[in-house]
């Protein structure tokens, strides 16, 4: 049985787990605060730490962050914290080698070997949660794009519209899950998913993938899903272009840990 580490390090919350590369299966699961606030070095001390506690006996490690990674492991962006100019590789000494990839790329490959896409040769995979990110899978692996840079979706970011803390906003709740609770909100929730179809029909439009895959917080919501399914189906062109099934991602919390330890295999 080869073992890996993924570490699935999102903005809210740090997760971590040993993966059977075969099976999937995690096991010695642990969570903790991210707190991005304190700057990107502490968030790395934290990821190195956890990395050690899961055992140095793995076969690698792999670690998936909320940026835009290019192919050499080199961070290109800061919208949750700043790597770009940290020392990547001193904090993880002697440790299986460790590789760093966007989040929503490894959650993508995740679903293409042991959830939702299994059986798709291609599929769109989009997280819809405090963010909205994306990633194209074609024959079981994301695309990356030129340089790491292609996990956006919509031009201005839809996520600006259809996110939680968009929809949050809108509403002025909290959160995006008192919106949900409170009917007074559905046409907030319901100009979010129109504005999210919209863009995944224009995605839909120019892949032509067998399924959207939907994960994140709320692309796991099934009135969410449901709304952004119809607004698809909506603004698609029939002639041209047939109508993927849009389906939850099924691997839920460990999605972005068994990717990550996936992408260090």
């Amino acid at each position: 049985m080869t073992t890996l580490v993924g570490i699935d390090a999102g903005g809210t919350k740090l997760a971590a787990g040993r993966v059977d590369v075969e099976t999937g299966a995690v096991t010695d699961r642990t969570e903790q605060p991210t707190d991005a606030g304190r700057g990107g070095a502490a968030v790395l001390a934290d990821i190195a730490a956890l990395a050690r506690q899961q055992g140095t006996d793995a076969a690698g490690v792999g670690i998936g962050i909320p940026e835009m990674v290019d192919g050499d492991g080199q961070v290109r962006s800061a919208a949750n914290w700043d790597w770009r100019t940290l020392d990547l590789t001193a904090p993880f000494e002697g440790l299986p080698p460790v590789r760093i990839v966007s989040d929503v790329h490894a959650a993508a490959l995740a679903e293409a070997r042991f959830g939702a896409g299994r059986s798709q040769a291609s599929f769109l995979y989009v997280s819809v949660g405090t963010g909205i990110s994306s990633s194209f899978v074609l024959e079981g692996a994301p695309w990356p794009g030129h340089d790491g840079r292609a996990i956006l979706l919509g031009a201005p970011l839809v996520e600006d519209l259809a996110s939680g803390p968009a929809i949050a906003h809108a509403a002025g709740t909290s959160t995006a899950e008192e919106a949900f609770a409170d009917p007074s909100c559905d046409a907030v929730i319901e100009h979010a998913a129109a504005a999210l179809g919209l863009d995944l029909a224009r995605a839909v439009h120019l892949l032509d993938p067998a399924a959207v895959v939907l994960g994140g917080g709320l692309g796991l919501n099934d009135r969410y899903r449901e709304l952004v399914s119809a607004a698809i189906e909506r603004c698609i062109d029939r002639t041209y272009t047939n109508l993927p099934a849009v389906v939850p991602a099924e691997l839920g919390e460990n999605a972005g840990i068994v990717g990550a330890a996936l992408s260090a295999y």
